[in-house]
């Protein structure tokens, strides 16, 4: 109960207020919820936005990535199969077949020969370190000089050249790694290798391996955000890109990679900085490609963007207080002034004006008051005027019924005349015009059935069919069931001549409509087969269609398709109307979408279907 006492003390409080504070009240609550809910989308929709955005960015990319990857993998397969068809290099490296401990090195000639070919196959690709073939003695044949690597390796029992002899032949994507025949101990590269077969025998004579700088792939990723951070991994999740003072996550990390169930993008926390996560896997190379960016520069923009909205707010709570304040005191005086008026109509006071000098909103109603004292008496007699007029218009349209009746008989007249004349064309032609005319031209029903309106269309066919000649063809399809349906009148036509104008009139062709069921919808599709729309087109018509462009336009195929679908919408709501489909040079087709109605139903426009 004390709560229910407060709250009444409280709306009483209110209510006691001066108009004046309420005034100012209610406006600084309405500019404050307005703002607030307007900020509030706002800041939704474009963190939202933003968000997706870099989503959809960072996935693209991280794709695009794998397949540059995956397109120089394949090069560098390439590469590694080219001494298989050199019977030179071959010899050569069967001249090293047999493992040796000796420290002898390969002639010159070899060499020489070796770093020529080996020359040809690097040329003009400044991201490969070196391309290196190793026989089975050890010897190393390369195109760098001897002041970078080792001439013989004693050392075959690597983990890569492991890797290298484990693929038997097929290539081999070797995860960053510092090899031991490179003079200087920091070089880290990743590498494609394959184990080096005599094609005739089968046997084993060494192996080639293309060492690859990390360049390639600072290239690839050099248009990314600079916050965001690419690890690029082999099958095994061992790293080929960064090298590891780059890295912020651990081996530990990488092992739980494949328990997480990523559709492209996920989010995830590291080390205690939210982040999103891309993850891109190839099925060609392994090769898995994670693009970590903070959660923070993706919100950026959305941070900012609310700080503003704040600010905003309340510059607008302090405006509504200063204007409530300036405003509120004329604003209500004048309200006061023109209440005490309206209070002296009421009591039948015809003679009483208000003297209000602003030009404002007031003002112009306070003269609106004076102007409509003055006119009440002169409305009076308008009434009785108008209805005299009412009556002379219905006299009017009696009589201009009889011009209908007259181009009928004259019609009428013309086709006995072709007839007797044996113009039996003009005579179809006059027929199919009259029927046209009658139908056009009758106002006592604007729902139709779908037979009644097809018989309209077949009329019209047949009047451009003389003109036409055997280049319009016409059929349809429709079920007995469905010509019963009820239709708005005159929505097919309009088509039909959209169709044969813009469609084939130029070339000829076949104009086709049929009529099928769909739920609780009826679908009445018109098909031509002319010379169709580009996609620019087709927008620009579906644009039209959305709009209702004025009948000014002069794109009368936009006109009569948009008049359509309004129409359909306004006479069935929104979920109705028309759909086009085209392509350049395939035809056109347009869709009517309709309610299915049967006789006896009441149409939207209250009347009585026949």
């Amino acid at each position: 109960m004390k709560i229910k006492a407060i709250k009444q003390h409280f709306k009483n409080s209110l209510l006691s207020l001066p108009y004046r504070v309420k005034l100012i009240l209610v406006f600084s609550l309405l500019i404050f919820l307005t703002a607030s809910i307007l900020g509030g989308i706002t800041y939704y929709q474009f963190a939202k936005s933003s968000q997706e955005r870099t989503e959809e960015y960072q996935i693209q990319l991280a794709d695009q990535m794998n397949r540059n990857l995956n397109r120089y993998f394949k090069e560098m397969q390439i590469i590694s199969l080219s001494p298989l068809y050199d019977q030179e290099i071959l010899n050569i490296l069967k001249e090293h077949r047999t493992p040796s401990d000796k420290t002898s090195f390969p002639p010159a000639n070899e060499r020489i020969q070796m770093w020529r070919y080996i020359s040809s196959l690097i040329h003009m690709r400044n991201e490969i370190k070196g391309i290196h073939m190793m026989a089975n003695d050890g010897t190393i044949f390369s195109n760098l000089d001897s002041n970078t690597v080792m001439l013989k390796v004693f050392e075959m029992n690597n983990e890569w050249v492991k890797k290298i002899k484990k693929a038997d032949g097929e290539w081999v994507l070797l995860p960053l790694h510092q090899p031991n025949y490179y003079l200087s101990k920091d070089v880290a590269v990743f590498s494609v290798a394959r184990l080096i077969r005599d094609p005739a025998t089968y046997e084993p004579l060494g192996m080639i391996k293309i060492d690859l700088k990390q360049d390639l792939i600072e290239e690839i990723v050099s248009n990314i955000n600079t916050e965001s951070h690419i690890f690029i991994l082999d099958k095994h999740n061992q790293f080929i890109y960064p090298n590891k003072e780059d890295k912020i996550i651990e081996n530990s990390f990488l092992s739980e990679i494949e328990g997480i169930k990523v559709n492209n993008y996920t989010n995830i926390p590291i080390n205690g900085t939210d982040y999103m996560m891309v993850y891109n896997e190839s099925t060609y190379s392994g090769v898995k490609t994670i693009i970590l960016t903070p959660r923070s520069s993706i919100f950026s923009e959305v941070n900012h963007l609310r700080k503003v909205i704040i600010i905003v707010v309340i510059l607008g709570i302090l405006i509504s207080f200063l204007l409530g304040i300036i405003l509120s005191k004329p604003l209500v005086g004048s309200i006061h002034t023109l209440r005490k008026a309206m209070d002296n109509v009421k009591k039948g006071n015809l003679a009483q004006r208000v003297s209000i000098h602003s030009d404002d909103e007031i003002g112009q109603l306070g003269k609106g008051f004076n102007h409509m004292i003055n006119e009440i008496d002169r409305l009076v007699s308008e009434v009785y005027k108008t209805s005299l007029r009412e009556k002379e218009a219905e006299i009017r349209a009696l009589q201009s019924q009889m011009n209908p009746h007259f181009l009928y008989n004259t019609l009428e007249s013309i086709n006995m005349l072709a007839i007797t004349k044996g113009n039996l064309d003009v005579s179809d032609m006059v027929i199919s015009l009259g029927r046209l005319m009658r139908y056009t031209i009758d106002n006592s029903a604007k729902i139709v059935t779908l037979d009644e309106e097809l018989a309209f269309i077949h009329s019209y066919v047949s009047i451009q069919q003389v003109r036409m000649g055997e280049k319009l063809q016409y059929s349809e399809n429709i079920g007995p069931s469905l010509r019963k349906t009820l239709i708005p009148k005159l929505v097919l036509q309009p088509l039909v001549e959209n169709a044969i104008v813009h469609g084939i009139f130029e070339s000829g062709g076949h104009i086709f409509i049929k009529a099928y069921v769909e739920g609780e919808k009826l679908h009445i599709a018109i098909i031509d087969n002319g010379k169709g729309v580009t996609s620019k087109q087709l927008s620009q018509i579906e644009r039209c269609i959305e709009n209702a462009p004025s009948p000014s336009s002069e794109k009368h195929n936009g006109i009569a398709l948009s008049n359509v679908h309004e129409r359909i919408q306004l006479l069935y709501g929104k979920q109705y109307g028309i759909k086009i489909v085209s392509e350049e040079q395939k035809g056109f087709s347009v869709t009517l979408t309709l309610p299915i109605r049967q006789k006896g139903e009441e149409d939207s426009e209250g009347n009585i279907s026949r």
